[in-house]
């Protein structure tokens, strides 16, 4: 079955938006494709379940399929959420999917109070479930510089087997054979050069599959020291499988009932249109949404019976900005809301109850004094953020490109379009306002009536006669293209854009039919920091090395051969634990624990 045609057909043809996130199903037709489209099921493998403020929560999304058990190629937008146990969200983040795969961070901030949370993952597309199929996960957090630790503290009514069984959790003085323990499902192993490691030694992982019949896979690596307490079990790919055997299917539904919307080519944006007066129709008006930046990127979109509109922004934006108007003569009497992430109804959780005595006093201390001065560092140990390259406009790149400096400079932009610019003139419309004009490369009718689109700094402008006396020596360049453009039920005849050399547009936009507005955008890719030692080069020998994670690798590939992973340990003794989750190609899941101390 060919899911993606499926999709499109279903779901941006014939399925109306019902209420703010939701669609309508109108045809029995509509029904039944909706009915084919599999579930989605989500795993995620996280770096610990115990954080102290002032760490990182690192993250590996697993998106798959829920017939054919495979990476989904339905949703390309997951949602992470962190949620204590009066469920208030601590965090929301969006994660990019890319064949089912994603990854993300989240800094835990002294503001985030000691407690017990869920870490939950989740597709819209999987709200639809005939049952709660997102993933949850157990996770701790201990702020120390918050006073109240009663959450945590054991009560004093426990008897002393209770206080021993907590106690005998710390896991420093483990036995070698504890240390050198290795956990596998026979798929992947993993190697090591010794057991025992000094302090900012080399470490070389090998991950080898030879002697095993498997197939490529996706996973994803943490090393990290052993927690000192007794933490909840986190979830792991093997069990996560065991626990998903189940058929996931969506809910049964009938005509004119409400769904959620896959994200199938990128994150959806939604809003509604609020009149001014309560007579004002709301249906079949226009919104633009803008971009801001060098890259332009404009859609256009008409509210349904009920003014709302949703917008698919498939790019990747080197800005959280964006810019939503409503287009057209009666855009004064309109205000426009946005709804930025799905809302979602929380079922009853059964927390892990972490807990803590006295004797653990000097464990917290340690390791937060190792967090701060970490912290204090980190611009000298940095994460990286690939370059996003470069998109292409909507417009494409055939334009007509005049960079003002290498002409004449008028004051004006009128006298500099009638001195400089060919093709562009100044008319008036049917109303005698002044607007641009640019000559397309189609016969021009004398009814048609198409303007051009104006567009400043990325942003789309409506009122063109503000700019006709514009200062010009403000403006960078000016560009046109001269093909006919249709945008959603708008057609221009052609598009006129201009460059200031200050490229803050958007600063000034104040309008009362327009939102200038950030969206929480998905995570970026990162690569993550790791340390390296080497005699040429020893500005790191004089700066301290605290790291409990000595290693975070979110997207390892194997494919049939031995892989080597090099780190470094740090200053900080102990047991550490390295941990492979991930899936091979065919679904099949890969859970392999081994670990080693630092002395």
């Amino acid at each position: 079955m060919k899911i993606k045609p499926l999709l499109y057909i279903i779901f941006l043809c014939t399925a109306g938006i019902y209420a703010q996130r939701q669609a309508i199903l109108k045809t029995p037709e509509d029904i039944a494709g909706y009915q084919k489209v599999p579930q989605e099921k989500m795993f995620i493998h996280y770096n610990t379940t115990l954080l102290f403020a002032g760490e990182y929560l690192y993250y590996r999304l697993y998106c798959f399929n829920g017939e054919s058990n495979l990476l989904s190629e339905i949703s390309k937008i997951a949602y992470v959420e962190l949620i204590d146990e009066k469920k208030k969200v601590v965090f929301k983040q969006k994660v990019k999917l890319e064949n089912g795969l994603g990854q993300g961070d989240f800094f835990i901030p002294v503001s985030v109070p000691s407690g017990n949370y869920k870490l939950m993952g989740y597709t819209q597309w999987m709200l639809n479930a005939q049952k709660d199929n997102f993933f949850l996960g157990d996770i701790s957090i201990l702020n120390p510089y918050q006073g109240d630790q009663k959450v945590f503290l054991v009560d004093n009514d426990l008897n002393n087997s209770q206080l021993n069984s907590i106690n005998s959790s710390v896991n420093k003085k483990q036995s070698k054979s504890t240390i050198s323990a290795q956990k596998s499902n026979g798929r992947i192993e993993l190697r090591i050069d010794k057991q025992v490691f000094q302090k900012r030694s080399p470490v070389t992982l090998t991950l080898n599959q030879s002697g095993f019949t498997s197939e490529p896979g996706n996973y994803s690596i943490s090393v990290r020291k052993k927690n000192a307490f007794k933490t909840a079990q986190p979830v792991t790919a093997d069990s996560f499988s065991s626990l998903s055997t189940k058929n996931f299917k969506s809910q049964e539904k009938s005509i004119s009932s409400s769904f959620f919307l896959p994200e199938m080519r990128g994150e959806l944006i939604y809003g509604k249109l609020v009149p001014k007066e309560p007579d004002f129709m709301v249906s079949s008006i226009d919104i633009a949404v803008s971009v801001p930046g060098k890259i332009h990127d404009v859609k256009i979109a008409s509210t349904n019976e009920q003014g709302v509109f949703v917008f698919n922004l498939d790019k990747t934006y080197k800005t959280d900005n964006i810019v939503l108007q409503v287009l057209g003569e009666s855009r004064n009497n309109y205000k426009i809301e946005l709804d930025e992430a799905p809302q979602f109804n929380f079922p009853d959780f059964n927390f892990y109850q972490f807990k803590i005595t006295q004797e653990f006093k000097d464990e917290i201390i340690e390791r937060s004094v190792y967090n701060q001065v970490e912290n204090n560092f980190f611009s000298v140990k940095p994460d990286t953020i690939p370059e996003v390259k470069d998109d292409v406009s909507f417009y494409g790149t055939d334009r007509v490109v005049y960079n003002l400096d290498d002409y004449t400079r008028f004051p004006t932009v009128k006298e500099t379009i009638v001195e400089v610019v060919d093709n562009v003139w100044i008319e008036k419309n049917e109303l005698g306002e002044s607007h641009f004009a640019v000559r397309g490369y189609y016969p021009t009718q004398s009814n048609n009536n198409l303007s051009t689109l104006l567009i400043v700094d990325g942003i789309v402008e409506q009122e063109h006669e503000q700019w006709i006396d514009y200062d010009a020596r403000k403006i960078k360049n000016i560009s046109f293209v001269r093909d006919r453009y249709f945008l959603g039920s708008k057609v221009f005849e052609g598009v006129l854009v201009f460059e200031t050399f200050e490229g803050n547009y958007v600063e000034n936009l104040h309008k009362d039919y327009l939102l200038n507005t950030t969206l929480s955008r998905p995570q970026s890719y990162k690569n993550y920091y790791t340390q390296q030692y080497s005699p040429s080069n020893n500005v790191y020998n004089r700066i301290p090395d605290f790291r409990n994670q000595l290693l975070w690798k979110p997207n390892v590939l194997i494919h049939n051969e031995t892989v080597n992973i090099p780190f470094f340990t740090s200053d900080v003794n102990g047991v550490y634990e390295i941990v492979l989750e991930g899936f091979t190609n065919n679904g099949i899941p890969v859970s392999v624990k081994k670990y080693f101390e630092v002395r």
